[in-house]
């Protein structure tokens, strides 16, 4: 899982506070928003009011077998689920439901959205009185998948704006980019060092202050951290 995938606190807590007000006029007290990139879906986020539920089904990746999320890769158009939705799947009952049936999470809707960065984006709403037949009425599913527009719109102006700041409050030497450069291309540090023409010593010297600017926890953390905020420059002697 990328360490920084959608993973800014106080973002998430804007957004999460814009999805609980939006929510509080509605009977759909419980919800979770997932952000999952489709092309690795170890990369998710998910922003919730049930935390207790959602920390165990990050803690085992429930999403890499959760038909719920295995039906919305292939579809655009809502949908209510229930325990019948693992049956529909042909999957045998996967841990999720049995760890969701713990939590009386036993039937929801999810909306869905597929953005322009290639992330699955859902809004499931569960567990509430009368659910079911309110939830049949046109009006009420244009008002939730108005909702998951405008949240997750927010969303990624949030941290367009963030990504940008970041970005620029960093500092990036020419020599540092050389390193930089090399290993996101895969080159080992005595690889970067034949290539660069300096010491081995001298290359892990210029990846451990890039480490430190950009507060990553290794060298891998940097060069993934570097990638997605476009740090990365192809070096001039090239």
């Amino acid at each position: 899982m990328a360490d920084n995938f959608f993973k800014n606190e106080e973002i998430n807590k804007n957004i999460k506070n814009f999805l609980e007000k939006e929510l509080l006029e509605t009977q759909y007290l419980r919800f979770g928003y997932f952000i999952i990139n489709k092309k690795n879906l170890n990369d998710i986020s998910i922003i919730n009011n049930h935390p207790e539920w959602f920390k165990l089904y990050t803690k085992f990746n429930h999403q890499m077998v959760d038909p719920v999320v295995i039906k919305s890769l292939t579809r655009v158009e809502d949908f209510s689920w229930d325990e019948e939705i693992v049956i529909l799947s042909k999957l045998a009952l996967p841990r999720v439901m049995l760890h969701a049936k713990k939590y009386d999470i036993n039937s929801g809707h999810t909306f869905i959205l597929h953005d322009h960065k290639n992330n699955l984006v859902l809004l499931s709403v569960f567990d509430a009185s009368g659910y079911q037949k309110e939830i049949t009425a046109d009006k009420d599913r244009e008002k939730m998948s108005l909702l998951l527009i405008r949240a997750h719109q927010k969303m990624l102006n949030l941290y367009n704006t963030f990504e940008g700041d970041v970005k620029t409050s960093i500092s990036i030497t020419s020599k540092e980019n050389r390193v930089l450069y090399w290993a996101s291309k895969g080159k080992t540090y005595k690889e970067i060092a034949l290539i660069v023409g300096v010491q081995e010593r001298t290359v892990k010297f210029h990846m451990g202050n890039i480490v430190r600017k950009l507060e990553a926890v290794n060298a891998k953390h940097a060069i993934r951290l570097a990638s997605e905020l476009k740090l990365v420059r192809v070096p001039d002697c090239l």
